[in-house]
């Protein structure tokens, strides 16, 4: 499907729009402007429980981000402007550590009810993990393909929002699902809608998404806020697993670094103006804090490491919003360094020590309520989180969407090992943290892959391998990290053609040098996500028959990993070795 946002066509609906705007409740309402804080978190990736960051060359560590912590925080603000704040996510909060996966999720919806969640939109990870069970993917007639997510749909006590997301069949939203909701606050009444990429099927297991449509984003949305519109909302404000890439939120109306392809960018420039008050977005795990055709646009930093804030002030005897500010984006973390007001190690002064911090007027301190129902999960998964596997990392191992990386080389390498393939193939996507250095334990790997992927031999020819690395070229969804072979790419290469549609790939030869044969069959194992079509190789996927594809179910790629270190010589050294070249890197 072509999901391309027609600004012209839809600024033709800007009169409705704005006469829906003006309509007024006929109850009488306050004059005086209603002070709201919205402050929303995205892509927590099951990291509830946050992580231990310690400065470089040793010295005392901090945890960052966690929902304890986070809750904290929400209870400073709210304590700070009377109970007006609403809590929102932008998606993808279940996929991402043991601690959530072994539970598919259900530990984030505990906490997040603990918190007082008012919604989260739906991300395309919430569908990871398939029917409920181990499994990933429904092989039986009697499972579910979303079984897990209904599942936690029903624990919540905050909707799943999805204005553009519908079933085939009926062409409306699933019944376990909402495209928007409406939440009250010191008289205002605000209407959030939600929106899924339409890249969904592309960055999730397709099957399991393959009973849903996810459709046009700006038209769900118009659609939506004529409704609440209609239903006497003041302000409206979209949650949506879409997102942008600014490298400077330093000030909210420059947009000079913001690259314009992004799918936020678009969306908000297609919007009629009015149509929103504000956007949480999501997915890009990039940040932003601007304007953006008249909307106050938020997106924090992934991983629970921070969360983002946007005031509004709204008069509801006129249905309007009269006053919009961004906030700076809040590191989440309990201590500060003393001095300052963040939390990171590499940006602690010398000698800086950790003090109680203070926010909103309050001291923070993890939220025991919030504390307490996380606390049965982490007693269940500490043993096989913390078993050492008898590996040592002389250095991080760190990882890269965009270039080679050490973490991928030994990734792709050892699933090369593993199965005798000529060339191996592990999508940057895939592979999740980076590895950390010293003695190695399962809850290490474990985040590196924490997705229930399989090595997947598929016997294809040197045209198509090329074809695949070049699917993969556009800057899109992350370069494949790759062994057996080495292949060149060019930024400026196809740069008037849409991001998901470019191939980059200027040159491919195995390993030693060679040419490869474009005839020639070769042994490309690849994780089973990829061979399915994931992350935009369909249509070179869909010309392979299915049996030159074989998948081995027999362990996971975390397990795979595991096993070819432990026969390893440690400690394993990180290291660049030229497979990927990139020439004109974007700035």
């Amino acid at each position: 499907m072509n999901h391309l946002y027609n600004r012209a066509a839809m600024k033709r609906a800007l009169p409705l729009v704005l006469l829906l705007a003006a309509a007024c409740s006929s109850l009488p309402r306050s004059s005086e402007p209603v002070h709201v804080v919205i402050v929303g978190t995205t892509d927590v990736h099951g990291w509830y429980n946050g992580h231990v960051e310690v400065p470089e060359g040793g010295g005392e560590g901090v945890l960052i981000g966690g929902l304890a912590s986070f809750a904290g925080h929400v209870e400073a603000l709210r304590a700070a402007h009377g109970g007006r704040v609403i809590v929102v996510d932008a998606g993808d909060l279940f996929q991402g550590t043991i601690e959530s996966n072994m539970f598919e999720g259900e530990p984030m919806v505990r906490g997040y009810n603990a918190i007082g969640y008012a919604a989260m939109a739906i991300g395309n990870h919430e569908f990871d993990f398939g029917p409920v069970g181990p499994e990933p993917l429904a092989r039986g007639a009697n499972e579910d393909s979303l079984g897990a997510l209904k599942r936690n749909a029903g624990l919540a006590r905050f909707p799943f929002l999805s204005a553009n997301m519908v079933e085939k069949s009926s062409g409306r939203t699933p019944s376990w699902a909402r495209p928007y909701t409406i939440v009250s606050k010191g008289g205002a009444r605000i209407g959030i809608i939600g929106l899924t990429t339409p890249d969904t099927p592309n960055v999730t297991m397709a099957v399991n998404v393959a009973s849903l449509e996810f459709t046009d984003p700006v038209a769900a949305t118009i659609a939506a806020a004529r409704e609440l519109r209609q239903r006497g909302v003041d302000a409206i404000v979209a949650v949506a697993h879409m997102g942008g890439r600014c490298r400077d939120t330093s000030d909210p109306h420059l947009l000079d670094s913001c690259d314009p392809s992004q799918e936020a960018m678009q969306i908000l420039e297609a919007l009629p103006a009015g149509t929103i008050d504000a956007w949480f977005g999501g997915h890009t795990h990039a940040r932003m804090a601007h304007f953006v055709n008249g909307v106050a646009v938020a997106q924090a930093a992934p991983y629970s490491r921070e969360f983002s804030t946007i005031d509004l002030w709204i008069e509801p005897k006129n249905d309007r919003v009269v006053r919009k500010e961004i906030r700076e984006h809040t590191m989440i973390c309990s201590f500060v360094y003393s001095g300052t007001e963040h939390c990171q190690p590499s940006k602690a002064p010398a000698g800086a020590r950790l003090e109680p911090r203070t926010f909103s007027g309050m001291t923070i301190r993890p939220d025991a309520r919030v504390a307490a129902a996380m606390e049965p999960y982490l007693r269940r998964v500490a043993l096989k989180r913390d078993e050492m596997l008898g590996v040592t990392a002389a250095a991080n191992f760190p990882r890269s969407y965009w270039n080679e990386s050490p973490l991928g080389n030994l990734v792709a390498d050892a699933l090369r090992e593993a199965t005798g393939a000529e060339v191996a193939l592990m999508n940057s996507g895939g592979i999740r943290a980076d590895l950390p250095a010293g003695p190695l334990t399962y809850g290490d790997v474990y985040a590196v892959s924490p997705f229930d992927n399989y090595p997947t031999m598929v016997v294809m020819t040197g045209e198509q391998l090329t074809q695949i690395l070049g699917a993969m070229s556009g800057g899109a969804r992350g370069i494949l990290q790759v062994s057996g072979v080495r292949y060149t790419i060019d930024h400026a290469k196809e740069t008037d053609v849409p991001a998901t549609s470019r191939n980059r790939v200027v040159s491919v030869t195995l390993s030693d040098g060679s040419p490869l044969d474009p005839a020639k069959y070769y042994a490309v194992v690849m994780p089973d996500f990829v061979a399915a079509g994931g992350d935009g190789t369909g249509d070179v996927m869909g010309s392979i028959p299915a049996h030159r594809i074989q998948i081995f179910y027999a362990k996971p790629i975390r397990d795979v990993l595991i096993e070819v270190l432990r026969k390893r010589t440690t400690p394993l050294t990180p290291a660049l070795d030229g497979r990927i070249t990139v020439l004109n890197p974007a700035p």
